[in-house]
């Protein structure tokens, strides 16, 4: 590791495994650019390519344990923007007994199935349209009357 965080760039980074850049800088009262700034640089010092390392990193790391965390909890800014959590603390990282947790793994979506199964049966309802109008016209067609010749001599 390169150097120490500073408070600002350990509570963004603490903040981005739940919120957004834009909902940390209106939680922090500053702008998204320098939220994504703060947390570059604390990626850069802490020698990892993304942010979920990150959070491993200080998450295991001594220099910032749970007390690190559960002081930048207790030093929260009584700043409140519009969509803030307010006192309850829902929609951060940190829980009641001062841990936090990493986002939950992405969930895999059922969409893709519901769209081929609803095709298939879409399919299968219009072979079978197709199937009804052809018989009832070829029934149709053998109760017709014979047509007539219309070429005389």
């Amino acid at each position: 590791m390169t150097g120490r965080l500073t408070d600002r760039q350990l509570e963004c980074l603490q903040l981005s495994a739940t919120m957004t850049d834009k909902d940390i800088g209106r939680h922090l009262g500053i702008s998204h650019h320098t939220v994504s700034l703060h947390i570059r640089e604390a990626m850069r010092r802490l020698q990892v390519s993304s942010r979920k390392a990150a959070l491993r990193r200080i998450a295991f790391e001594p220099l910032y344990g749970s007390e690190a965390i559960t002081a930048a909890a207790g030093s929260r800014s009584d700043r409140s923007a519009p969509g803030d959590p307010g006192d309850d603390m829902q929609g951060t990282i940190w829980t009641r007994t001062g841990a936090w947790l990493l986002p939950p793994p992405p969930r895999r979506s059922l969409r893709p199935g519901l769209i081929l199964i609803f095709a298939a049966v879409a399919a299968l309802i219009t072979v079978g349209i197709v199937n009804v109008v052809s018989g009832a016209v070829g029934a149709l067609a053998s109760l017709a009357p014979p047509t007539a010749d219309l070429t005389q001599d």
